[in-house]
């Protein structure tokens, strides 16, 4: 093993007008304008025995297809092995769409073959820049987020929970050469970027954040990586972009009060893990799969005589329709179909990054800051794919939108309580293994 060595790089990914934005099901139009750029940020990692690469971008995720395309690229550009490559998305809500959503505009080839080349290019980048590295990990308190699962007249809502469970901090994995400056910052959170709901891309809160990251510590390249926010929210919601701005600017802030006092961690080494488990799946009975099919068309007929809906609203509400008789025709085959689900760890000296390809509940992000054997242990979700909710046990039986209705969006079926027990066990074993291999 040999000495630590690192890399940045930056790509603008920002689309053209014109493409679908993705994460609301109720958009009347495809972008009209760009508010702030989109970028994708490359970190390359290499002790002489390891390569490991960490992606950030700001996208709602990646779907499993680019996935597999950008690490097939990478594999080739920059030596970094597929199983050894992160792809994070900001999850937000202002960006293109580069997932498969049943109704949430449609995939532009075009685009997704020159992000997937950008992507590509900022890890080649970062590895063509690798110079000696010392590590720090830090954490700041930062208030940007609400737990979202509120009870309202007797049903579970999208709301304030001020009892629920939230991560209310920002970690960052500080990067410096050898000189002192400060050549990246990752730095994590969670909370849901949905405060912009208009038809301009942007990055939202962490775009923000990364300005004030860079002005601060002297030109380092910020990368923003989500954390286990599925039933957190950004808070305040008004839709104001000057919100989203202070939103952004208290979470850099605070993350450059976590970078500033970090404690340096010991560069033993870096290891990576990876497991696929396959998550159980709900089939629905006949009678909830054909109420679920007319309940659709109902939709589209009331779209279609409303003089507001506009052709592409009406269109993206006709993809539910292909959403429900496919769950009609699951319903009478009755036939299993579990969820792959990639789990991805990694040891970076005395810290560690879980990485989730789901809407994970923060709950997950919270057991492993506990469990894990490491000193610090990151958890992120939206990481190399999504496969759409993934909540706790608890929440099955108190139902809500994550529980209920979002699947439908991914396209899938909805997964069963089960699965939090199946993903903690696989995650804390992958933890252990890499703890002791070095």
């Amino acid at each position: 093993m040999g000495e630590l060595k690192a890399g940045v790089a930056e790509v603008n990914i920002t689309p053209p007008i014109g493409i679908s934005l993705c994460g609301f099901g109720n958009r009347k139009g495809p972008a009209e304008t760009v508010d702030d750029d989109l970028f994708a940020r490359a970190l390359v990692l290499d002790d002489g025995r390891t390569r490991l690469a960490i992606v950030t971008s700001d996208l709602i995720s990646f779907a499993p297809d680019l996935v597999q395309r950008i690490r097939g690229l990478v594999e080739r550009a920059a030596d970094v092995p597929g199983e050894c490559l992160l792809l994070n998305g900001s999850h937000s809500h202002s960006g293109p769409n580069v997932m498969s959503f049943r109704s949430m505009g449609s995939r532009d080839v075009a685009y997704e073959d020159v992000l997937c080349r950008q992507v590509a290019g900022a890890v080649r980048m970062a590895a063509d820049r690798l110079e000696p590295v010392s590590l720090r990990g830090g954490r700041a308190p930062v208030r940007i987020a609400q737990n979202r699962r509120a009870r309202r007249n007797g049903r579970m809502t999208i709301g304030h929970n001020p009892d629920g469970a939230e991560a209310p901090w920002v970690d960052v994995l500080r990067v410096d050469a050898r000189s002192g400056s400060t050549l990246g910052l990752l730095y994590m959170t969670a909370a849901h970027p949905v405060n912009l709901r208009g038809l301009a891309f942007s990055a939202e809160f962490p775009g923000y954040a990364a300005r004030t990251i860079r002005r601060e510590l002297d030109g380092a390249l910020p990368m923003f990586a989500q954390g286990c926010c599925g039933d957190v929210n950004c808070t305040p919601m008004d839709g104001a972009l000057r919100t989203t701005i202070r939103q952004g600017e208290l979470l850099g802030g605070a993350a450059v009060n976590a970078a500033r006092h970090a404690e340096p961690l010991q560069s033993n080494g870096l290891g990576v893990a990876r497991q696929v488990i396959f998550l159980p799946t709900r089939i629905p009975s006949v009678d909830e799969a054909e109420r679920a099919l007319e309940d659709q068309k109902a939709r589209v007929r009331e779209a279609e005589q409303d003089p507001e809906a506009t052709d592409y609203l009406i269109c993206q509400y006709r993809g539910q329709i292909g959403w429900a008789e496919a769950y009609l025709r699951t319903a009478r085959n009755r036939r299993p179909r579990p969820e792959a689900f990639e789990i991805q760890a990694m040891r970076i000296g005395e810290a560690a990054l879980v990485a989730y390809p789901g809407e994970m509940f923060v709950d997950y992000q919270l057991e492993m800051d506990q469990a894990s054997p490491f000193r610090k242990t990151f958890t992120l979700a939206y990481s190399n794919g999504c496969i759409g909710y993934v909540p706790t046990a608890k929440a099955f039986p108190e139902g809500g939108y994550e529980v209920d209705h979002a699947f439908r969006y991914y396209g899938t079926l909805m997964i069963t309580s089960a699965c939090e027990r199946m993903i903690k066990s696989a995650t804390l074993e992958l933890l252990d293994g890499l703890k002791w291999d070095n």
